[in-house]
C-alpha cells in the first residue's frame, strides 16, 4: 500500500499514539522515525512535516500522558470529597490509566533519560512536579483535617509514585488480580499507613 504524502495527513494525536507504541516495543533508542511513519502509513518525510525530530515526538508522548492523568487527578483533588476517598480515587485512576496505556506509562517511567533537549526536559519536570503537587495537596489536606497521621509528605508521595508507576511493568492481563483489585489493594495499603 502506498504511503500518504504530507498533504494527506494523519492527525498528530494518531502519530503520538503510534510513537508511544513503537517506543514501547523497541525502546526510544531502537525506534526510528521510519518505524513510526509506517505505523500511521506515512512516508518518513511526511512525518517530519508534523514533528521535527524523534525527540520532539517523545516530548509529545510524555505531554499526552501527563495531561491526561493530571486533569483526572485535579478533578478529584478539587472535588471536596474526604481526603481518604480522594487518595483512593487518584490511586485507582493512576493504576487503571497505566494499565490501559502501558506504552505511554513506560515512556513516562523510562524514556525521560533520552531527552537531551533542555526545554523538553524542563517541561517534563514541570509536569511531573504539578502532578506530584496534587498528590501532596491531598495528603497535606488529610493531615490538616486530622484524617491522616503526620508524615513527611514529600517522602510519602514519592514512595506512592514509585509503587504506582511500577504496576504497569508487572501487571499482566488475565493475571490473578484485575487492575481494579490491584488498585484497591494498593490504596488500602497506603491508606492504612496514613491512618494507622
Amino acid at each position: 500500500m502506498a504511503r500518504k504524502p504530507a498533504e494527506q495527513t494523519v492527525h498528530p494525536e494518531a502519530i503520538v499514539r503510534a510513537a508511544a507504541d513503537v517506543f514501547y516495543r523497541k525502546g526510544y533508542h531502537g525506534a526510528t522515525m521510519a518505524d513510526i511513519a509506517r505505523e500511521v502509513n506515512l512516508t518518513a518525510g511526511s512525518l517530519y512535516h508534523h514533528f521535527s525530530s524523534k525527540e520532539q515526538l517523545l516530548g509529545a508522548v510524555l505531554e499526552t500522558g501527563f495531561a491526561a492523568i493530571t486533569c483526572a487527578v485535579q478533578q478529584v483533588a478539587e472535588s471536596g470529597a474526604p481526603p481518604a476517598d480522594q487518595l483512593r480515587q487518584v490511586i485507582h485512576l493512576h493504576i487503571t490509566s497505566e494499565i490501559e496505556h502501558a506504552d505511554i506509562a513506560a515512556a513516562l517511567i523510562f524514556e525521560i533519560r533520552a531527552l537531551s533537549d533542555s526545554a523538553l526536559r524542563a517541561s517534563f519536570v514541570r509536569q511531573r512536579d504539578a502532578l506530584e503537587a496534587l498528590y501532596r495537596q491531598i495528603v497535606t489536606h488529610g493531615i490538616a483535617a486530622g484524617d491522616f497521621r503526620p508524615v513527611d509528605v514529600g517522602v510519602f508521595v514519592k514512595t506512592l509514585f514509585g509503587a504506582l508507576n511500577w504496576v504497569s511493568l508487572w501487571y499482566r492481563p488475565g493475571g490473578r488480580l484485575s487492575g481494579e483489585q490491584i488498585a484497591a489493594e494498593i490504596a488500602g495499603t497506603f491508606l492504612a499507613a496514613l491512618q494507622g
